[in-house]
């Protein structure tokens, strides 16, 4: 008789990628990192895209990404994060690229290094008997750090 493997997928590499966001910025939004990682999805996007993928409004994906930016573009808003680069678009001068700077794509090559190098734990099936709550649906508890 062979034992069944279930994988379990740690949530260790995503709170560390939030957690490199917070030491850059202790009150980074969640909209702000969500605007950057679409950002990093997606080099070149225009602010009115991103406020599609977001689900803001230009205005309110303008001030994130001016926020993200860093104090050389145009009118920066504060924190001035220096994640992203803006650039005017070739075509229509009123639009407004955003791609990664070189800080921000430290930053992802960061988040990518914790990503892969959480592996999922493998427990025989065995191990999850009726009596165990299952990991996937356990609450999340609130831990701080010290």
């Amino acid at each position: 008789m062979t034992a069944e493997v279930v994988r379990i997928r740690r949530r260790d590499a995503v709170l560390a990628a939030l957690e490199s966001f917070r030491r850059i910025h202790p009150a980074i939004s969640l909209t702000s990192v969500r605007a950057f990682l679409y950002v990093a999805e997606n080099p070149g996007i225009n602010v009115t895209e991103l406020a599609v993928a977001c689900g803001l409004t230009d205005a309110g994906a303008s001030r994130v990404s001016r926020a993200l930016a860093g104090p050389q573009i145009d009118r920066p808003l504060p924190p001035s994060l220096g994640l992203l680069a803006c650039e005017v678009s070739a075509v229509d001068p009123r639009e407004r690229l955003l791609w990664l700077s070189p800080r921000g794509q430290a930053l992802v090559e960061r988040i990518e290094q914790l990503i892969a190098a959480q592996t999922p734990i493998a427990l025989p099936a065995a191990a999850l008997s009726d009596d165990q709550p299952d990991p996937e649906s356990a609450p999340i508890r609130a831990t701080r750090s010290h």
